[in-house]
């Protein structure tokens, strides 16, 4: 039975002080899981920019200092320039019969960039990371509360014992771009001498379905293939687009006789599908680019692929050598015009499962065990130069080996920084 949660759950201690589900009480919102209260200062209001509820800084109330340049870089907490009173307020979101609250203080020490914009002075921060946490613990409590569940969705049947079903899992979160909401709400409160509390109900168009599905087999289905490498080394980006492509390809059910392309199934690197800029090879050198990390995934693909006997009807090596992959058992992926292709020729569907967890991926891929007729295999390489291998498949039956076919050589060039 595999798991995939595509729910992005929050589990550090800071993530869950952030955001508390609260109550309010005589005097003040309570802190559900502590029971302390919460101070509400006397001029707190509901909405930011409501001239009947915000406070308006004046002179005789507070001022700013002159920035020292065009622009300085700082923290949101520093009270030379920005209002100590924002970090007095409080940031509260609901949702149904939910509500979470976190106060301002908690994004003190948040980097930001101050500039100054025809006397006013501008803010702009610098990291993001604690507003999405903030709405990353929302999400790991809200995610369990509006879960619904569709157990039983058969894939496949045969109604002899061999069977694929899915058992469906929605739930619903805030969508990622809350957090740069919640940074733009308080950069315009600033240019705008606004000081008040925020409060923002969660509807419709603020929240997004997610799919947290379990893939079951009858016990006949068997682990055909499998390969797994690591992108420890990675940067968050590049670790953004592994998970982003593994996940395209997870929970994948191939029919007999389907062709499943890589390229394809992760969808268009572009920002919009999830991915992010990272280390592509382009036009000879190693450089930046969108969806950067994919080629691991359809690496391991491959290699799975065919320890699993399956058909692989188009795949390319790198123009250069990969760091997670021996050469020869590479396979890239550019939109366009690199593709890697596989198609079940068994007569029964296969699945494919690809996990990402602790930077390591993993691709396995399920066949019946009676499709599979005691056959086995592997794919494997030999360096022929510095640059250059031959891949071979090697064929088991009943453990013993049976046969040895030659799949290809494979050339490289040098490795080139851009």
């Amino acid at each position: 039975m595999i798991k995939w949660k595509t729910c992005f759950l929050a589990s550090s201690m800071l993530l869950t002080a952030l955001a508390v589900p609260i109550q309010t009480g005589a005097q003040g919102p309570v802190n559900a899981e502590s029971g302390l209260f919460t101070e509400i200062p006397a001029d707190a209001a509901s909405l930011p920019g409501d001239p009947a509820n915000a406070f308006y800084f004046s002179q005789d109330a507070w001022a700013p200092k002159p920035l020292p340049a065009a622009s300085l870089d700082t923290v949101f907490g520093n009270a030379d320039y920005i209002a100590p009173a924002f970090l007095t307020h409080k940031v509260t979101i609901t949702c149904q019969d939910m509500s979470w609250v976190t106060g301002m203080n908690a994004f003190a020490d948040i980097p930001v960039r101050l500039t100054n914009m025809n006397g006013k002075i501008a803010c702009e921060f610098s990291d993001i990371s604690t507003f999405n946490a903030f709405f990353g613990a929302i999400n790991a409590q809200l995610a369990p509360a509006t879960r619904q569940d569709v157990p039983n969705r058969a894939l496949y049947d045969n109604g002899a014992g061999t069977y694929i079903w899915l058992d469906d899992r929605s739930c619903l979160e805030a969508k990622a771009s809350m957090g740069q909401w919640l940074a733009d709400t308080i950069e315009n409160m600033v240019l705008n001498g606004i000081c008040t509390d925020i409060t923002l109900e969660l509807t419709a168009d603020r929240l997004t379905a997610v799919t947290d599905s379990v893939l079951r087999f009858s016990p006949d289905y068997i682990l055909a293939g499998t390969s797994s490498s690591s992108f420890a080394d990675s940067d968050a980006n590049r670790c953004t687009n592994v998970t982003v492509a593994a996940s395209r390809i997870h929970n994948r059910v191939l029919m007999p006789g389907e062709t499943l392309s890589a390229s394809s199934a992760f969808l268009p690197r572009t920002r919009a599908n999830g991915y992010k800029m990272a280390g592509v090879y382009l036009n000879g050198v190693h450089t930046l680019g969108m969806g950067g990390g994919v080629c691991q995934v359809s690496s391991d693909l491959y290699h799975a692929a065919m320890n699993a006997g399956l058909t692989v009807t188009e795949r390319s090596p790198h123009s250069m050598p990969v760091p997670y992959a021996q050469l020869g058992l590479d396979a890239a992926i550019a939109q366009g015009y690199k593709d890697l292709k596989i198609r079940n020729d068994y007569d029964t569907p296969i699945a494919i499962c690809a996990e990402t967890a602790n930077k390591q991926l993993t691709v396995s891929i399920y066949v019946p065990n009676q499709a599979m007729g005691g056959k086995t295999y592997q794919l494997w390489a030999e360096q022929t130069g510095k640059l250059s291998a031959k891949t071979w498949l090697t064929t088991y039956q009943n453990g013993v080996a049976v046969n040895t076919a030659y799949i290809g050589q494979s050339r490289y060039n040098p490795l080139r920084e851009g």
